[in-house]
């Protein structure tokens, strides 16, 4: 099956649907405790408008909560974010990456494409993705955007998890996408397994998915 093909009709079939609706569900866990557990029902309607419930729980270093909340409001335009000038022109005074950086990313996104498996399942398309060699491309990429972005400094657990992730010696991701017989994405799965050192051995456990019911 011609990958890249595949690809296209996805994309092009995601682009094109007009509403969705689905579910978004995180769980991280440590040594098999549960750090955070968080969802987020959505709908995308046709007019713009954008629905959302969001459930979440954490419990670390001794700091438990829950939250629940519902909110709806427009999109600006066609979808597109209202810091959208602010990244398209770069954070840099408009000064953005160089020739080399911008290459080492196209290289690295080529890598994966190399990688990436496409399997027919009957009537449905399954891709999958492990990465074993260049999450250590993305470590430091990750690495580079922690230090330099001061909202992990606000957010406690957003800065605790990163922090773990990046002491992983060798973390695996694997990345598993469905998409049925009209090329339309059904479930998005990514999971992230490791062990880091920090006052003893520990392992850390992340799962994202998404569930598109429209």
């Amino acid at each position: 099956m011609n990958k890249i093909k595949a690809i296209y009709d996805v994309v092009k079939s995601m682009r094109d649907k007009k509403e969705r609706e689905g579910i978004v569900q995180v769980k991280v866990e440590e040594d098999g405790q549960q750090l955070l557990k968080f969802s987020n029902e959505f709908q995308h309607l046709v007019d713009g408008h954008v629905k959302c419930k969001i459930q979440s729980e954490w419990n670390y270093e001794g700091k438990e909560g829950k939250h629940e909340s519902t909110t709806e409001f427009k999109r600006n335009g066609e979808g597109r974010c209202p810091f959208h000038k602010r990244f398209k022109h770069g954070e840099n005074g408009g000064h953005g990456p160089g020739f080399k950086s911008k290459a080492d990313t196209i290289l690295f996104f080529l890598r994966l494409l190399n990688e990436l498996k496409v399997e027919e399942q009957g009537e449905n398309l399954q891709f999958s993705l492990v990465l074993d060699d260049e999450v250590k491309k993305l470590k430091e990429k990750m690495q580079g955007k922690f230090e330099k972005n001061h909202s992990f400094h606000h957010h406690p657990l957003k800065g605790l998890l990163m922090e773990k992730v990046l002491l992983m010696e060798k973390p695996q991701i694997c990345v598993n996408v469905v998409a049925n017989k009209n090329k339309e994405v059904e479930k998005v799965t990514v999971s992230l397994q490791g062990t880091f050192e920090k006052d003893g051995q520990h392992e850390l456990n992340a799962a994202f998915e998404v569930h598109f019911s429209k």
